[in-house]
């Protein structure tokens, strides 16, 4: 027996006075009704309705049960349609972790115009410089660089990976551009760090593969540092396009080798985000993935 089918008919007989109606109701028939109330009986053992010809009321032990019951399954059903509610419409906590420099950029400019197309949805945003983040317990969404070799999660691309060498007009007015590959142990390199080893950009040429140690005055694990020291005329970056292209816009910085692919090693990808594969995805995340692709698409970085 469906006990919490045949408790929902209890609770409904009550309300109405007749096991025929209630049944109906609930799309049962009359005989379907009764036998259900019958068997509701015989497993608590125990009769919670006294029946006669014109009228059906509770028992003492019925109308307990109906006084517990008739609220839990309220809450209940309000629980059940606030989680339909998830899956139909935007609404909740959407907890989202993305890569510091892009989520400062272009998520946070984001936030606004979500929140008005989504008053509904909340959002808890974390920032990190980890590159391997992945969508975990209490995490609905990452932003991060490369898409991710799990079957168990989806990637949405965001922005190209495109990357920009470039520096401010100041240090090319006492460092001439480079021409080429070669021309860089001339020029001070603001490189990202990658553990301890050195920093090292890399060139795809019509000869080949080629892999060059940069050095300078700094280095860092963050985009947004390199990004300063460039403009603050500290040397010659290669950064990612969705990283500056306001600055190049702006001419605060200044691009060169524009025909040449190249990037840091290791930094190469594209920025996703990433989500957990499941035939229900929740809409407040369907709607803040395709919300931020268009946001993007006007800025050009996809």
């Amino acid at each position: 027996m469906d006990r919490l089918s045949a408790l929902r008919l209890f609770v409904r007989v009550v309300e109405t006075g007749s096991i025929t109606g209630a049944g109906r109701s609930l799309g049962l028939s009359s005989t379907a009704a009764s036998k259900r109330m019958q068997d509701l009986e015989a497993e608590l053992k125990v009769r919670l309705l006294d029946r006669t010809t014109r009228t059906v009321s509770a028992t003492e032990a019925g109308r307990h049960l109906y006084d517990r019951m008739a609220g839990l399954l309220d809450e209940l059903d309000g629980a059940m349609r606030q989680a339909g509610e998830l899956q139909s419409r935007p609404t909740g906590v959407l907890r989202i972790t993305a890569r510091r420099s892009f989520g400062m950029l272009h998520v946070m400019p984001a936030l606004p115009s979500f929140r008005a197309a989504c008053p509904e949805v909340e959002i808890d945003l974390s920032l990190t410089e980890t590159v391997e983040i992945a969508p975990t317990r209490g995490v609905d969404l990452v932003i991060r660089l490369g898409a991710p070799a799990e079957k168990s999660l989806v990637a949405h691309r965001l922005a190209s990976a495109e990357r920009v060498m470039c520096a401010s007009p100041a240090y090319f007015a006492t460092n001439p551009p480079p021409a080429g590959p070669d021309d860089l142990g001339r020029h001070d390199c603001l490189g990202y760090r990658h553990a301890f080893e050195p920093s090292v950009w890399v060139f795809e040429t019509a000869r080949g593969r080629r892999e060059v140690a940069v050095s300078g005055p700094l280095r860092s694990n963050s985009g947004e540092v390199l990004r300063a020291a460039a403009l603050d005329g500290l040397g010659l970056a290669l950064l990612p396009t969705w990283m500056v292209a306001g600055d190049l816009k702006a001419g605060t910085l200044v691009r060169c080798l524009a025909d040449t692919v190249c990037y840091p090693e290791g930094y190469r990808e594209e920025i996703y985000a990433v989500h957990a594969r499941t035939p229900l995805v929740p809409a407040k995340t369907r709607a803040f993935v395709e919300h931020l692709q268009e946001f993007l698409a006007r800025s050009a970085l996809l």
